[in-house]
């Protein structure tokens, strides 16, 4: 295999017929049934997350945050007008989304998850300071939230997919970038793959080619551009806050170089990162995301 040029059609095929490829979440499908109607029942959407004890404590820890007020909802419906359907999808994916992966080979499942909800809400507060401070809107909170979330979900993939593989990238990191070597050893990328994986379940495009392009955000069309940049720099976040992602602990010189690159576009300079971390570190905590991901097996 190695050298050869791996499709994404082929991974996900390979991993579907090992049963080994992560099926979309039942809850979504049944909230999206919900959401889809001309008028949106909220009481149907309480009962669709009230029914899954983890989803609802989520939304209530969630709703419970300040920039929901400062009081606790008062009941899961309270929780649930809070926050909005958007936002209750997201979370309710979150939750389901880490429970549907089979145990990888090498990439330790605790790291791997810490990182990934790092990064969503370092996506989250990116989309915000965009918004706040740039009066751009490049995406809403919860599609920055779910970029982040799943934007290494190939990582995942290709460890499930080839480990003898994937073992000889892990060994390669520290003296070359990760995306190069899953692409000479096989011969495609964790955010390729994921890419696929996520037009499989039907993200928007948008996002999807966000998670593709989010290390060479530039090859895309400038509209697109900032999306990929957001997921570049929440994930640039979240190890700078201590969450690698299973394969490399500290950013690259590349990546640094990169990030400092694209932030001078938008006049993101390091001490508005260290701002932005200090808050994503606050959500992290408040929001109860690492007991989440700890609780991975």
């Amino acid at each position: 295999m190695q050298g050869a040029k791996v499709s994404s059609s082929m991974v996900l095929r390979s991993l579907h017929e090992r049963k080994a490829l992560p099926v979309f979440p039942a809850v979504i499908l049944k909230l999206d049934e919900v959401l889809a109607q001309d008028n949106v029942n909220v009481d149907q959407v309480v009962t669709i997350v009230a029914a899954d004890m983890l989803i609802a404590s989520r939304i209530m820890r969630a709703a419970c945050s300040v920039r929901y007020g400062m009081k606790p909802p008062k009941d899961l419906l309270d929780a649930v007008s809070r926050l909005g359907f958007a936002e209750v999808r997201a979370v309710a994916f979150a939750v389901s989304y880490t429970a549907g992966f089979m145990k990888p080979t090498h990439i330790n499942v605790s790291v791997f998850w810490r990182h990934a909800f790092a990064s969503a809400v370092a996506a989250r507060e990116l989309a915000g300071w965009f918004l706040r401070v740039k009066q751009q809107r490049v995406c809403d909170a919860p599609t920055a939230f779910l970029m982040g979330l799943s934007h290494e979900v190939g990582v995942l993939l290709l460890d499930l997919f080839s480990p003898n593989e994937f073992a000889q990238v892990l060994a390669s990191v520290a003296n070359e970038e990760q995306s190069m070597m899953e692409q000479k050893i096989l011969g495609t990328t964790h955010a390729i793959i994921g890419a696929a994986l996520l037009k499989q379940w039907g993200f928007a495009d948008y996002m999807a080619m966000a998670v593709a392009a989010h290390h060479f955000p530039a090859r895309l069309q400038p509209e697109l551009q900032p999306l990929a940049d957001v997921v570049l720099f929440a994930e640039y976040i979240a190890v700078t806050l201590g969450f690698g992602n299973g394969v490399y602990d500290a950013p690259s010189a590349a990546m640094h170089d990169l990030v400092l690159s694209r932030g001078e576009a938008y006049g993101i300079s390091g001490a508005i990162l260290t701002d932005l971390s200090a808050d994503v570190a606050d959500g992290l905590q408040a929001e109860g995301w690492l007991e989440l991901a700890d609780s991975v097996q």
